[in-house]
């Protein structure tokens, strides 16, 4: 998938701002080839009002997401101000993508990350795993804990092809509801998502009251940004595709429901 440029413009923002409150950023402050194709992306040759349809479009695509940007940015002095300076650290520590020692890394801040954004019961599974070593210890873990069954672990498993389990605050155990969430610590690949899930889905059906496939929901978060043009392609992949502005702090909660 292509990169949309939109997304490179921000990340090189949280970059420069990391570590900082304000900051006041000129055009050398960003990748000549980022601003090209920021230009190119918005159909707009000068590169102020550029950004600023680039800026519009990120703030509804977190928008989107119940979360804003994590700054304000005024174009006219360039002075930029952090709104949410854990997150824009968060943002700019992702940006070592496909480095495989910075992978537990992305695992455990995107954990922490998720874990402020959601309610119930967020596990890092690989978090037990230091204290369970042998497959039995953390098979019985799984057990006790989420009411799997005790075979849950077979063959060569180590974790049962988990990353993170979410667990809603809807039902009690042994049906509670269950989201299990794949961490990739690189760009959006449908097919390297496929393959992610595919161990958690047969750890899943070993469960032992919600067996059949359909009683879980799968998603992969990437080390990326799902916009339109990546929704589309993974419309039918079988999992959520999700990305560094889906972990986003929430706004507010306000009403945004009816009752018929």
């Amino acid at each position: 998938m292509g990169s949309n440029p939109a997304f490179d413009l921000f990340e090189e923002i949280c970059g420069e701002l990391s570590g900082q409150q304000v900051s006041v950023l000129i055009d050398d402050d960003f990748s000549p080839v980022t601003l090209e194709s920021v230009r190119r992306a918005f159909k707009e040759p000068v590169t102020n009002v550029a950004v600023e349809k680039a800026l519009a479009y990120l703030r509804k695509h977190f928008g989107a997401r119940g979360s804003e940007l994590p700054f304000n940015y005024d174009l006219k002095t360039g002075r930029v101000t952090a709104l949410n300076s854990t997150y824009i650290d968060f943002v700019s520590e992702a940006q070592a993508r496909s480095v495989p020692k910075k992978a537990r890394g992305f695992e455990e801040e995107t954990s922490k990350q998720l874990a402020s954004r959601l309610t119930g019961i967020v596990r890092r599974v690989g978090s037990p795993r230091k204290k369970y070593k042998k497959r039995h210890q953390f098979a019985s873990y799984l057990e006790k804990e989420f009411s799997f069954e005790s075979r849950v672990l077979v063959g060569n498993d180590k974790d049962g092809g988990f990353d993170i389990l979410w667990f809603p605050p809807l039902g009690a155990f042994p049906f509670r509801a269950m989201v299990s969430i794949q961490c990739k610590n690189s760009l959006y690949n449908r097919d390297a998502g496929f393959t992610s899930v595919g161990r958690a889905k047969q750890s899943l059906k070993r469960h032992s009251h919600a067996k059949a496939e359909e009683a879980h929901l799968h998603c992969v978060l990437y080390n990326d940004y799902i916009d339109e043009k990546t929704m589309e392609h993974a419309r039918d992949a079988g999992f959520i595709p999700l990305g560094i502005s889906d972990v986003a702090p929430l706004l507010p909660p306000g009403m945004d429901f009816a009752v018929i």
